[in-house]
């Protein structure tokens, strides 16, 4: 994506939070909107602890509490979403930007050797997943809007 595109982006979702915290009576903070355009700038999943390192990197003085509050209102205001890839960190909750993103699903490829350390997350987007949404959605009489598919598993050993 172009540094334009990418401004214009970041304007957008700044746009979409200002009405979300208005519409919400939250209170209108510099911090807020310094996270959202450090997730906006990232270009992987990351974690509470992983935003907060790279905060305290760039000197933004914000908590590890003033992040979290701040993720909670990301959510619901639908710029971010959340995941749980079965990782073992202190905040296994991992996030990704959405407001932008297509739905798609996950690939998870652990290191070889280890307990749910990691490697690679794979982002997918295959179209028969949308012929099984739409046969669940006739078969049960309801409207899906939106899913969540994870795979699990490592790389296979080149013998």
């Amino acid at each position: 994506m172009d540094t334009k595109q990418k401004e214009l982006n970041i304007a957008t979702i700044k746009d979409v939070l200002k009405q979300y915290l208005q519409d919400k009576g939250f209170r209108n903070t510099p911090e807020r909107y310094t996270i959202l355009e450090e997730i906006y700038n990232m270009e992987h999943h990351f974690n509470v602890d992983d935003l907060y390192l790279l905060m305290m990197q760039k000197k933004y003085h914000v908590s590890k509490a003033t992040i979290y509050n701040t993720i909670e209102i990301f959510l619901d205001a639908g710029l971010i979403r959340k995941h749980q890839f079965g990782e073992k960190t202190q905040s296994s909750s991992s996030y990704e930007k959405s407001y932008f993103d297509k739905q798609h699903d996950h690939l998870v490829i652990y290191k070889s050797d280890t307990d749910k350390e990691i490697e690679e997350i794979i982002e997918f987007c295959d179209p028969r997943i949308q012929g099984i949404k739409e046969s669940i959605e006739k078969a049960f009489g309801v409207s899906i809007d939106t899913h969540s598919l994870y795979f699990y598993g490592h790389k296979k050993s080149e013998n």
